[in-house]
């Protein structure tokens, strides 16, 4: 099977943050077999890959990746009954508008949530009230020692709080079944609006990847946390803590990933300073997690 592998191609359109430097090498897949052949292909010039799908929750160096960076295209939605089958490039847009129209419901909180479905099983993606591990029944996945797709469950997932085995492994997910709650076409459609109006009303629109930190817990929120240390419109090069939202780091248009780490960096250490509580990113940073080291 024939692959375009390219070289030192920018990352900086492939994130919703819009900054990083180039990756090494580059490619898109349609289908598992082509994840498989560039899997092999990473592995035997011994560099680190990565399987990107939206790029909503990924903070890439200025230095860039210095490994693989496989552009996930697999976008094929399947319904059955109450139940439906996503690859894991499909949006959290596309997945929700097409269950309204099948009058399947309860993930209407989704609605304009950025990313995929594969990023949401890694990461157990949610917002208030719902969790991908609430709806998850089962996922197709490339183990990262096998050449054959298998079957997980749950308790393979092992999910948690925006975590979930999967960080752990190299394993690549390919779908995602979703158990989904039958509603009325038109109640979902008021909820869908309703939850827009919500995320424009207390979300800043820009260049982010939305809430930077995990929560530490229900309340205080990470967002209380950094308004309460007074990092609320803190600025570094073209970065800035967002006034509407204090667990958005936004670009301005002008900054630099180490804008956004170094910003970061700072509110992360004032929060710890003032409260004694270390924020764990929620974003994943490429090729090495600074506030490993904080």
């Amino acid at each position: 099977m024939k692959v375009d592998i390219q070289q030192n191609v920018s990352l900086k359109e492939l994130t919703t943050f819009r900054v990083g430097g180039p990756v090494r090498y580059f490619a898109h897949a349609d289908n598992w077999e082509t994840l498989l052949g560039l899997r092999k292909f990473a592995k035997q010039q011994k560099v680190p890959y990565l399987v990107l799908g939206g790029g909503s929750n990924v903070l890439f160096s200025d230095e860039g990746y210095p490994g693989l960076v496989i552009l996930n295209r697999m976008k094929k939605i399947h319904f059955q009954q109450n139940t439906v089958t996503a690859q894991s490039a499909v949006t959290w847009n596309q997945l929700v508008m097409e269950a309204g129209e099948r009058n399947l419901g309860s993930i209407s909180g989704f609605c304009n949530v950025p990313g995929t479905i594969g990023g949401a099983v890694y990461g157990n993606a949610g917002i208030p009230h719902i969790c991908m591990s609430n709806i998850f029944l089962n996922a197709t996945i490339l183990p990262e020692n096998g050449n054959q797709p298998i079957v997980v469950g749950p308790d393979y997932a092992q999910f948690g709080y925006r975590t979930s085995h999967f960080k752990q492994t190299k394993d690549i997910i390919l779908t995602t079944t979703m158990v989904l709650t039958p509603m009325p076409k038109a109640m979902i459609k008021q909820e869908v609006s309703q939850f827009i109006k919500m995320r424009v009303r207390k979300q800043p629109a820009g260049l982010t990847c939305g809430s930077f930190f995990k929560n530490p817990s229900l309340f205080p929120s990470a967002g209380w946390l950094i308004e309460q240390a007074g990092c609320k419109g803190m600025k570094l090069g073209g970065a800035l803590v967002s006034e509407k939202h204090a667990n958005f780091f936004m670009n301005t248009g002008k900054a630099t990933a180490s804008d956004i780490i170094n910003l970061a960096l700072k509110v992360h250490q004032k929060v710890k300073e003032k409260f004694d509580i270390h924020l764990e990113p929620e974003v994943q940073i490429y090729p090495e997690n600074p506030f490993l080291k904080s």
